[in-house]
């Protein structure tokens, strides 16, 4: 039998063999969900030994952290370039920065916001959640919500936004339309309360006219 020959793996330099690893992991994240990802899945699909991955990432914890602090950077990263722009506006570019990813990545992004109900990953996700409340939550409070409130509208807006991006993928929303249902939403939440009508008083109820005479009756 004829052996095939030895195809001489391409030299990467550190950097670039982490990045082809984040690559292969977020590949495995779209196909399996985040729960097919391991060391042995993303060393199969980079085509490396189980060794190479554990040269660059100690365990499949430091592997999901770093493949979600990769992803997170990029989003993160085109909003504070765009920090000039006022809450809603920049709401709308998070929206069109999401649904421009691939579905992997947004995968890798939407587990973050869902939880894994995994004690080993509370750390990072907790870290990631407190900075999108951290960016935002300022925003809404300005509006003259409180600080509970505003937390709540961040992350209400936040799971919307994953669920627009889902409607998108079946085909059934496009992502104009996604992004104008976006901004009624923001506007909606961050308009200021003192433009919203106050609520209705209830009337007080009045005793009938033998209450209000027994008053005139004793003054005789």
């Amino acid at each position: 039998m004829v052996e095939s020959p030895v195809v001489p793996r391409p030299y990467l330099r550190a950097h670039e063999r982490r990045a082809q690893l984040l690559s292969a992991a977020a590949v495995v994240v779209g196909r399996d969900g985040l729960a097919g990802l391991s060391v042995s899945a993303v060393a199969a699909e980079a085509g490396v030994s189980r060794q190479w991955v554990y040269e660059h990432f100690s365990d499949p914890v430091d592997l999901y952290r770093a493949l979600l602090l990769d992803r997170f950077a990029a989003l993160d990263d085109a909003l504070d370039a765009a920090a000039h722009l006022s809450g809603p506006d920049r709401a709308v570019l998070a929206a069109r920065q999401l649904f421009a990813l691939p579905v992997a990545d947004r995968r890798i992004l939407q587990a973050l916001v869902v939880g894994q109900n995994r004690p080993e990953l509370a750390a990072i996700e907790s870290e990631l959640r407190e900075r999108i409340l951290g960016r935002w939550t300022p925003a809404v409070r300005a509006a003259g919500h409180d600080e509970i409130s505003a937390r709540a509208i961040v992350w209400a807006v936040v799971n919307a936004l994953f669920g627009l991006a889902d409607q998108i993928d079946g085909d059934d929303l496009d992502v104009d339309t996604a992004v104008v249902v976006l901004e009624r939403l923001v506007t909606a939440f961050v308009e200021p309360f003192a433009a919203s009508p106050a609520p209705p008083r209830r009337r007080e109820r009045r005793g009938d006219g033998r209450r209000h005479n027994t008053g005139a009756s004793h003054a005789h």
